[in-house]
């Protein structure tokens, strides 16, 4: 069978570290699984020197070749030679596969005038709407997308069947699946966020909830997992609100352990973000029984309901989550109820979606080739 010869385009950077490039775990785990399957794969990018410690994966230390440039200080240029760079890389390609939304969404119409067949992992709702993204799903071969939302939005656009939702790109199974998990009224919670520590999270909102609920103090603490850019100002914001004893910054953890030790010692999971596409860590709450409050904003009201699996808090809201926290105290019941349903909406999702996101680019390429 042909080797397929595939460029992957990831929409974050790729960091030099040492002596080798990295990228976050998710990505690189794809692209190795692909390799692993039969294609030869390149990963190509914008290549930073700072330090990211939310890539931690290795390419050429797991055999993934690695092309793009180092970031120069003049915006414009840079983007035009990474544009220019990516030409002899395309035509070397039989696939190119494009993470969107991106920087890079130009790629496609080059894709396209080199007569390169490409496809989309869409996971985002930037850039979903207008005619240059419209242009870019029409030309596409294929879409392999985070939630229904997405699916449903190009394939309607396009006005054929281009898109299909992929399994989560998680590495949790059925069998991880938590079913008899214990859920007790008492008088102290622990809350949950465990994510990336940027302006877009909706964590100043939370720290703010949490400012308002200080008669709780002794009933409530709030546990932060992640890190990032606003990482400092969000311990500085929480310092001002003299909000400490209720609020713990953990920094970030890519261990699996931990981060089930986290979801099963505590009694919620919060997500207050602004934009997502259909973040991870909502598929692994559900997979360990914990109830989630959280925005219905991009792919997540796709397969989250309220007042079934969840309980739905407003974007940019400090007084919507400060309502939803002081539900815990009023009837903890309802949530345990919600996480049972969330475990069943996850145990359904895992067993009609059987191939991993590898496996179905894998599948496509292979139908590809015998047309």
């Amino acid at each position: 069978m042909k080797k397929h010869k595939v460029l992957i385009i990831p929409n974050a950077e790729i960091t030099k570290v040492n002596d080798d490039f990295t990228v976050e775990k998710n990505t690189g785990e794809f692209a190795k699984e692909l390799q692993n399957l039969g294609s030869d794969i390149t990963v190509y990018g914008q290549i930073m020197d700072e330090p990211n410690n939310i890539h931690i994966y290795k390419l050429n230390g797991n055999g993934l070749k690695v092309k793009g440039l180092y970031r120069r200080s003049n915006k414009i240029l840079n983007y035009i030679l990474l544009y220019l760079r990516v030409i002899p890389e395309i035509m070397k390609s039989d696939f190119v596969y494009i993470f969107y939304p991106t920087a890079f969404k130009y790629i496609a119409f080059i894709c396209n005038i080199l007569g390169r067949k490409y496809g989309l992992y869409v996971r985002g709702v930037d850039d979903m709407q207008g005619k240059i993204p419209s242009l870019i799903y029409k030309k596409a071969a294929v879409a392999f997308c985070v939630a229904d939302y997405f699916t449903d939005n190009i394939n309607t656009i396009v006005e054929k069947k281009i898109a299909y939702t992929m399994r989560p790109m998680i590495t949790l199974t059925e069998k991880d699946i938590i079913e008899n998990r214990l859920y007790t009224k008492k008088d102290f919670y622990k809350v949950l966020y465990l994510g990336r520590m940027t302006n877009d999270k909706g964590i100043i909102e939370l720290l703010n909830a949490v400012s308002e609920l200080k008669y709780l103090q002794d009933k409530l603490h709030i546990d932060l997992v992640g890190d990032g850019e606003y990482f400092e100002e969000l311990k500085k914001l929480a310092d001002d609100l003299n909000i400490n004893d209720m609020v713990s910054f953990k920094g970030a953890t890519f261990d699996a352990q931990e981060i089930k030790d986290y979801f099963l010692n505590s009694d919620i999971y919060i997500l207050p973000s602004y934009h997502e596409g259909f973040p991870r860590t909502l598929y692994e709450a559900m997979i360990y029984g914990t109830p989630i409050i959280t925005t219905f904003v991009g792919g997540i009201p796709s397969l989250m309901k309220d007042g079934e699996n969840c309980l739905k808090i407003e974007p940019k809201s400090s007084e919507s989550i400060v309502s939803s926290l002081k539900r815990i105290f009023d009837n903890y019941d309802q949530f345990s109820l919600l996480a049972k349903e969330a475990t069943k909406t996850v145990s359904n999702l895992l067993e009609t979606r059987k191939y991993s996101h590898a496996m179905d680019v894998h599948r496509y390429l292979n139908n590809l080739h015998k047309k």
